[in-house]
């Protein structure tokens, strides 16, 4: 279901040609540097370092320990199969190491590495500071991979995309039938942990996997932007109280892409500072669903701090700029929070571009003292421009009871 290593590699080398840079060179040592693995597909227990170098315009070379260089067969087979011939080069001692990689790196100037300026993007800067010294000394200017990266690594196929829709139908099921089960026992001192038992049941019922969460939380809980419940913590839930839910899952099937939404309900009538905060979070997410979809269509090309500051900008102008404290939205793909851009202006200024094949959750949020309210939604850059997955939450869900 995820990207063959042939489509991979032809992604990467498809992007590399055209940005001007003489190669992708990946570095690995004992799972430092997850997408060595996203890319090459994943290799069991490798103990010393290894080297991946995609050149622009030849075959890749792997440069790995002798000890090490068998447990590669297998994928250096597959990538055979898909017409790409993955050179292996072997290395025993650490000079031998260094002058293996001088070798591959020979009539390059310019590579991409995992590698964030200043640690800008966290996500992208996988290689430690004395590995980039290193390449750095033999004369190659290292610059970040966060673009090839998400071009190679994190679009989605077609079996992934229907993936996204089956993920996404189950948890639009789930939250509102969690609402109902809130209605249906609030009665009977209820907590939030009793209710994410719920909701992680319905999940074993539809088929879906969930490594963590959900999140379910109650007035000031929700004023915590990552409160989960626990038996010991949970508040009851009770009459004339905010819930927000945010609930996370993807389908059992290997390479399967995540669905993630939040949505917002309150048991009996909401008051004027709940509908007032939620007009502006769903104001601020339409806006930045909008703005997408204008770009696309006059065919100009996002980076993810645009989109963040478009909906910041919005929650801004309702006067409640100092309680949206959180970036607008993550890359969703094989993890939740996943490696291709994300939407931010706040925690980092992301550069990276918004390219057709990703995803990304959209997300924003006010949190007040006595309570919070996100709205959560999905949207796949597809090739005729931004799609919102799932359901929109419109107002928020008067729990019956």
């Amino acid at each position: 279901m995820t990207l063959a290593i042939g489509e991979a590699l032809a992604g990467a080398r498809e992007y590399l040609d055209r940005s001007g840079v003489d190669g992708w060179l990946l570095e690995d040592y004992r799972g430092s540097n997850p997408i060595l693995w996203n890319l090459i597909g994943n290799v069991a227990h490798v103990t010393r370092p290894c080297w991946f170098l995609v050149p622009a315009g030849s075959e890749p070379i792997l440069l790995a320990h002798e000890v090490d260089a068998g447990r590669f067969a297998a994928m250096i087979e597959q990538a055979g199969n898909g017409g790409v011939e993955i050179r292996l080069r072997r290395f025993g001692s650490r000079s031998q190491m260094l002058a293996g990689l001088g070798d591959m790196l020979a009539g390059l100037s310019r590579v991409a590495m995992e590698y964030s300026p200043e640690a800008a993007l966290p996500r992208v800067g996988r290689v430690d500071a004395g590995t980039v010294e290193l390449v750095r000394s033999l004369g190659i200017e290292v610059v970040s991979s966060g673009d090839v990266l998400q071009y190679a690594t994190e679009r989605w196929t077609p079996q992934q995309r229907e993936s996204h829709t089956v993920a996404m139908e189950g948890l639009v099921r789930t939250v509102h039938d969690a609402f109902r089960f809130i209605g249906e026992n609030i009665n009977w001192k209820l907590t939030e942990h009793d209710v994410a038992e719920f909701i992680r049941g319905r999940f074993e019922r539809l088929g879906l996997v969930a490594p963590d969460g959900p999140i379910v939380a109650v007035d000031a809980h929700a004023s915590d932007p990552h409160y989960e419940p626990s038996p010991e913590s949970s508040a009851i839930v009770r009459k004339n109280s905010l819930v927000l839910i945010d609930l996370w899952a993807v389908a059992p099937e290997h390479g399967s892409v995540f669905g993630d939404i939040t949505w917002t309900g309150f048991t009996g009538e909401p008051g004027p500072d709940h509908e007032k905060v939620f007009t502006a979070v769903a104001e601020a997410r339409d806006a930045a669903v909008e703005f997408m979809r204008d770009a696309h269509s006059r065919g100009r090309e996002l980076e993810g701090w645009e989109v963040d500051r478009t909906a910041r900008d919005v929650i801004a102008k309702s006067g409640y700029a100092d309680y949206f404290v959180h970036r607008l939205g993550h890359s969703i793909g094989v993890e939740v929070h996943s490696n291709a851009v994300n939407l931010d202006d706040w925690e980092t200024h992301d550069t990276r571009k918004l390219i057709p094949g990703i995803a990304v959750s959209v997300e924003p949020g006010i949190y007040l003292p006595e309570f919070g309210i996100r709205s959560e939604i999905d949207v796949f850059l597809g090739e005729n421009g931004p799609e919102v997955t799932g359901e929109v939450q419109q107002e928020i869900v008067n729990i019956q009871f």
